[in-house]
């Protein structure tokens, strides 16, 4: 700060030695340069207040952070807004929901009652077209007070509950003709994954990883903007690529990459750009078939269209040296000239199941536990993906 008395001594000294002047000089000019640029924020300030702009910015902010505290709130179930509230509701039979989406923007809503979750449990049947798009039905297990991030492959996001979607009982017939279209795709485009979005707020980026192997991470601190515009970015340079998953993670974290023919890439999240940039070098006819998060505790486990079941431990995954590699190879290539293949990875822990879908459409569950030992499902038809169940320890 200058004050009056800096100003006098600044002019005792210019006088008594006139070769200070000019140094003298250069400090009040850089001064009034600072002070200039401060009064023009403060004016651009006043000027936003006195016309609304600065107010509806704040509006859209505290909106955001509102919805972002309800979906937070949401997750930690009806039992604990029971204790915090004091009044605990009556006993809700423990579910879960099984998302089953397609390409073409179709999404099915199964309920999954625990109590009917055994070993081996026939969960019901999916019909229709299984490989819509060119691309295989996706699943995931979500909670019905989850908000869902639909990814489109042009970049395109938008957002639904999964309470909005219709639900139906397991252990039926379902046809995915007949699924609902929360977002239709525009022209030229098609649904590429759907993330949960309930972890935002504790999350550090988004992740996203490509068929052809590109990566990018964005701060979670530009979700505002990226909800209020409805556009992520594809994650992918080339035209012939396609996003493929996306993920949320923390600074320090570590995530892998899986691939048809066999092939896994760690990644330390630290590393990687903000910018789509290239981190797995594919052979034309590979492509990625898992992006995943990896913790230390986990297990990383791989299924083949056979049924046949890779496991390995996370301590085992090597972040890559390079900015362009080809990762670890877990066929080998006498299975590779076979037809072996994967359909899909993902990190479990001890108590988790999973659930299969087999290419006539049957839905069927297992306990990670069981896979240790028999390194092979029972299921008799060839595989077209899974996803995984958290267990309760």
């Amino acid at each position: 700060m200058v004050t009056p008395q800096k100003i006098e001594e600044w002019i005792k000294e210019a006088e008594e030695r006139p070769e200070s002047g000019l140094l003298i000089l250069k400090l009040i000019a850089g001064r009034l340069r600072d002070l200039t640029e401060r009064n023009e924020e403060l004016l651009s300030e006043n000027i936003a207040l006195q016309d609304g702009t600065r107010v509806e910015e704040y509006r859209k902010r505290i909106a955001y952070l509102e919805n972002q505290l309800e979906i937070l709130t949401r997750r930690l179930g009806e039992s604990e807004a029971g204790l915090v509230s004091g009044v605990a509701g009556p006993p809700k039979e423990a579910t879960a929901n099984l998302l089953a989406y397609t390409a073409l923007g179709r999404i099915l809503r199964i309920e999954l009652v625990e109590a009917t979750l055994g070993p081996g449990a026939q969960l019901g049947c999916l019909t229709g077209e299984l490989q819509a798009g060119g691309e295989p039905v996706h699943l995931m297990i979500v909670r019905e007070e989850e908000e869902l991030l639909l990814l489109f492959t042009s970049g395109r996001i938008s957002t639904h509950p999964v309470g909005g979607l219709r639900a139906v009982p397991s252990g039926e017939v379902w046809s995915l003709d007949e699924a609902g279209l929360p977002d239709e795709p525009h022209a030229g485009e098609q649904l590429a994954c759907i993330l949960p979005l309930s972890r935002l707020v504790l999350s550090d980026y988004f992740m996203q990883a490509s068929r052809r192997g590109f990566v990018k991470k964005t701060m979670t601190s530009m979700a505002q903007s990226v909800l209020e515009n409805h556009y992520l970015g594809r994650g992918a340079v080339q035209k012939t690529d396609r996003p493929l998953a996306m993920t949320l993670c923390k600074k320090g974290e570590q995530v892998a990459l899986a691939t048809l023919e066999g092939h896994l890439l760690g990644l330390n999240v630290d590393d990687l750009s903000y910018t789509t940039e290239e981190r797995l070098r594919l052979e034309p006819h590979d492509h990625v078939v898992s992006l995943f998060g990896v913790s230390p505790e986990a297990t990383m486990v791989f299924l083949t269209q056979s049924g046949k079941v890779i496991q390995r431990a996370a301590q085992s995954l090597e972040p890559a040296k390079s900015a362009l590699s080809k990762g670890q190879a877990l066929i080998s290539p006498a299975r590779l000239e076979q037809g072996v293949r994967f359909v899909g990875a993902a990190a479990v822990h001890a108590p988790d199941r999973i659930l299969v879908l087999d290419a006539k459409g049957n839905l069927s569950l297992h306990l990670v536990s069981d896979l240790a030992g028999s390194g092979a499902l029972p299921d008799e038809n060839p595989l077209l993906t899974f996803c995984v169940l958290p267990g309760r320890p």
